[in-house]
């Protein structure tokens, strides 16, 4: 899963966690949750590294970005309510659920949580505190924007 031993002994812990890999099941961008979030954390991984910051506190925080556990693209018939509201707020709400996540599994330090909390800065209004948090919310859009043919494949294959 990850090639680079010092990465991996950096999350391991993250890696072997049941409820971290059930991420593996959510689609995303295309993919998965657990793959988005492995491509960014080892983007961060490099890149923190090469500016010599904290890149143990970029890649743990990179991989928990997104540990929501639900598919918000999922419509669920028995309440169509909750879905508009969980679709048109997930944006805005999964760092904080994500930072529940991450804080009940893991011992996290003040930059994991910078980085977790707020690496959807513009969209939520507290930006990063933390350079390592600057690096993971660039690594995120960037990541993400690689994936948007993915996505489109993804929703072509749906309605063909």
């Amino acid at each position: 899963m990850i090639e680079d031993r010092e990465l991996a002994r950096a999350v391991g812990d993250i890696l072997e966690n049941r409820e971290f890999r059930r991420l593996g099941e959510i689609s995303h961008h295309g993919n998965s949750v657990l793959d988005h979030s492995l491509e960014v954390c080892a983007l961060a991984w490099r890149l923190a590294g090469r500016f010599r910051w904290d890149r143990v506190s970029a890649a743990r925080g990179a991989l928990l970005h997104d540990f929501f556990l639900y598919d918000w693209k999922i419509r669920r018939p028995e309440n169509r309510r909750r879905f508009y509201e969980v679709w048109k707020m997930h944006g805005f709400t999964h760092p904080k659920t994500a930072l529940d996540n991450a804080s009940f599994h893991f011992i996290l330090n003040e930059r994991e949580r910078d980085i977790i909390g707020r690496h959807m800065f513009p969209l939520t209004p507290v930006p990063p505190r933390t350079r390592e948090g600057w690096l993971v919310n660039l690594c995120d859009k960037w990541v993400s924007l690689k994936e948007i043919p993915l996505y489109w494949n993804h929703l072509r294959g749906r309605k063909g």
